[in-house]
């Protein structure tokens, strides 16, 4: 493997631009040469997790985003109350039953303006930034709850897209991708007063979006080498579809596996679980593998708890993991032997050349 900017072939190394860090380098280029000239059966196939792994930030969390910011919904109160998350109790001490009703009441009132396609006037509503504030902290809170958790928000997300269709999505992603892109790397915040008994509410954001180059040219690098690649996301398929070509990433439509929800005439979303599909999160991504991608996994690239299974799958010669300084299942890999660590300054958006990453 080399920083020239040439391709890898059966007797060369993946190129790179110069931030990996060099033991990874030399690990991965060893490794590759071996797969080149013993070309296991089954085909060998690379596995890359997409967010926060080969690009810096999230484009499910970008679109979730940005749906707030312009009000691009097709789904109507009644489907927004039906997946918000239900029964009694509460979420980060709030009762869950007024979460729901003062959330969808907020959405009744736009909703008109919504359908019509006013959006701006929407915006100027009173209901607005109540909306808006209290949808992006439930999602927030929600994530983080034991009640709750990643298994029922992932979904949650590729449902408050539903009433598009798989072809206006990948639309949808391409200025998901060119707002982002211009975006600078911080934090956006939103605050509302809430009726009682919910009071007031802030949630937080990430702004931005980019590429990490050396995923890019790792990847073409394996096209070169002949290596299928796929990618499993827990974002919605149809957005990681959209944005991956977009951003330079040579991999084709049908190997990108992500959150579905099932389709309605004309391939429109709806609030449904998709049929026989398994939510593309921690177990389920292995499920993917297990029942969707032929081929010896030869190579599995991730960053947190969501690819704890993918990254432990026995036999696979290369495990990539991007060090975003995360707590829990993951951060026990960090030390592991076989696992290659890869640090990142999060306050850029760069990969360094060193296991460690910084956040200033």
């Amino acid at each position: 493997m080399t920083s020239s900017g040439t391709a890898i072939t059966a007797t060369d190394t993946p190129s790179s631009e110069g931030n990996w860090h060099p033991d990874n380098l030399a690990s991965m280029t060893t490794m590759l040469q071996t797969i080149a000239a013993q070309r296991p059966t089954p085909s060998p196939v690379a596995i890359f997790d997409f967010d926060n792994t080969c690009i810096f930030r999230d484009i499910g969390q970008a679109a979730f985003r940005f749906q707030i910011q312009h009000l691009r919904y097709r789904l109507s109160p009644e489907e927004l109350a039906a997946i918000l998350p239900q029964g009694g109790g509460e979420l980060a001490g709030r009762p869950l039953a007024a979460i729901r009703s003062i959330l969808v009441e907020a959405y009744r009132d736009l909703w008109p303006l919504i359908k019509a396609g006013q959006q701006l006037r929407a915006k100027d509503q009173p209901a607005y930034p109540l909306f808006a504030a209290l949808l992006l902290w439930c999602t927030d809170m929600a994530r983080r709850s034991d009640q709750f958790g990643p298994r029922y928000v992932l979904p949650f997300m590729g449902k408050m897209l539903a009433g598009f269709t798989t072809g206006e999505l990948r639309q949808l992603a391409v200025e998901v991708v060119e707002q982002a892109g211009r975006e600078p790397l911080t934090v956006e915040t939103l605050r509302a007063e809430a009726p009682d008994p919910i009071g007031r509410i802030e949630a937080s954001a990430p702004l931005g979006l980019h590429p990490y180059p050396e995923m890019r040219e790792l990847m073409a690098s394996l096209a070169e080498l002949g290596i299928d690649r796929y990618v499993i996301s827990a974002s919605a398929e149809w957005l990681v579809v959209g944005a991956a070509p977009l951003l330079g990433f040579p991999i084709e439509a049908d190997h990108i596996f992500g959150i579905r929800v099932r389709l309605g005439a004309g391939d429109r979303l709806t609030i449904a679980d998709a049929d026989e599909y398994p939510t593309t999160y921690r177990q389920g991504k292995t499920e993917i593998i297990r029942r969707f991608i032929k081929g010896t996994p030869v190579l599995v690239a991730g960053d947190a708890d969501t690819d704890y299974e993918m990254l432990t799958l026995p036999g696979v010669a290369i495990r990539l993991l991007i060090n975003r300084r995360q707590n829990g299942l993951i951060a026990s890999l960090y030390q592991q032997p076989g696992i290659l660590l890869q640090g990142v300054d999060l306050s850029r958006g760069c990969f360094r050349p060193s296991r460690d990453s910084i956040s200033a």
